[in-house]
């Protein structure tokens, strides 16, 4: 055994790109303490960080299937639905469910939460698949050593695969294949706990954090990567804060949001705007006035998300960039139905639909980044040991479009 992997302790960061179709897809995992001791074997595709250097990036391509075992046709199931623990009408091709939903698998208990997809779906027969969802996938690392404690002995302790719980989720934001929508906005899934008029709810003044610090510097580090200082930005359904870097503080920012108060407290924004985009959804502002949009933490709150898109996209300059984020944290009296239904990288392919349905965006991207610690003075570090995740989808307003 090389004496690096039995006496080290290493935080680095994994960044996987991998592509479905026509969107590229990008998730970022934070492990702080990976114990080469305990973690790591010979045969790990992380294993090569052994050799690696403080300050150090590695690059490595996965083959499909090489992580997340190898696609298996035979475990593309034909079932009839009375094995499916769940209504008739609750199923939707292209969703993802529990494992443990299914009666009958051998050695799955109703307490698994592996994630099938649902491939068909008629009167009597369903179709599952229960392979990974990135089993047909090439994936690319990049492994970057932030940085490396040498340790004197070790004693036992618990093992984990990190390759594994950094691929727990991704894959499933992805279709079925391109021409095939998920259908998730159907019967009740635009309802809500509280159906009141919204600003009855936004009225109350709400000054506080949405995130936690970490993941708003995270977030403000994307949005820098997206957008240019000094460009025109709408700030979709914004607040008192817009988690833009400070940079940004000298441009032209619009806020639109339920709350003045908020508004008028954010510093970033140079104009604002009151509006119920849930009463009306027409965004004031005239035709391909605007360099970039960003929807911070509120794209679960649209009951007309399409009509709401489709105006991004009319407003927007050709090119520009609207990026939509969002984490697992959310008002679940506003929230819509189907959103706290769905598995977080559900919520991704939900946006992804959206931007389909409005007709007028391209070269789509999701990100993903977690796995950060949580702030140690944060309200609730005392009970999450991680910051809290965040996700986002990209897209660009085409040049093409008539809008």
């Amino acid at each position: 055994m090389h004496p690096f992997l039995s006496s080290a302790q290493i935080s680095l960061a994994l960044d996987i790109h991998w592509q479905s179709q026509d969107v590229d897809h990008h998730e970022h995992f934070f492990i702080e303490k990976l114990n080469t001791w305990r973690d790591l074997d010979p045969a790990s595709i992380l294993f090569p960080i052994t050799r690696a250097a403080q300050g150090e990036t590695l690059s490595i391509q996965s083959k499909p299937g090489e992580i997340t075992g190898a696609y298996d046709p035979e475990k593309v199931l034909r079932l009839n639905t009375q094995r499916l623990r769940l209504n008739r009408q609750q199923l939707r091709v292209g969703r993802f469910y529990p494992q443990g939903m299914i009666t009958g698998l051998p050695g799955v208990f109703k307490e698994n939460i592996t994630p099938f997809r649902l491939i068909e779906l008629d009167d009597n027969q369903a179709v599952v698949d229960l392979n990974h969802p990135l089993a047909k996938h090439t994936l690319d690392l990049d492994i970057e050593i932030i940085r490396l404690n040498y340790r004197d002995k070790e004693r036992g302790g618990s093992c984990t695969d990190w390759i594994q719980v950094a691929l727990d989720g991704p894959g499933i934001q992805q279709r079925i294949n391109r021409e095939k929508p998920t259908r998730f906005i159907v019967d009740t899934a635009l309802q809500r706990l509280d159906e009141r008029p919204d600003p009855l709810f936004y009225q109350t003044d709400r000054f506080v954090p949405h995130i936690d610090e970490t993941a708003s510097q995270l977030l403000a580090k994307h949005y820098g990567r997206l957008i240019s200082p000094g460009q025109k930005v709408l700030d979709l359904m914004a607040s008192w804060t817009s988690h833009l870097p400070e940079t940004f503080a000298s441009g032209e920012i619009h806020g639109l949001g339920m709350n003045a108060n908020e508004l008028n407290a954010n510093p970033l924004l140079a104009k604002t705007t009151v509006q119920d985009l849930n009463q009306n959804p027409v965004l004031p502002f005239t035709d391909h006035f605007f360099d970039a949009v960003i929807c911070s933490l509120s794209v679960e709150y649209l009951i007309h998300p399409v009509q709401v898109f489709e105006h991004v996209g009319r407003v927007l300059k050709p090119g520009g960039v609207f990026a939509v984020s969002f984490s697992n944290r959310w008002f679940p009296e506003k929230a819509i139905g189907i959103w706290q239904a769905l598995h977080d990288f559900e919520r991704q392919a939900l946006v992804m639909e959206y931007f389909y349905d409005a007709c007028c965006f391209e070269k789509l991207e999701t990100f993903s980044v977690r796995g950060y610690p949580r702030p140690p003075d944060d309200s609730y570090a005392n009970q999450f040991l991680y910051s809290d995740p965040l996700f986002l989808v990209v897209g660009r307003k085409r040049f093409a479009t008539s809008q």
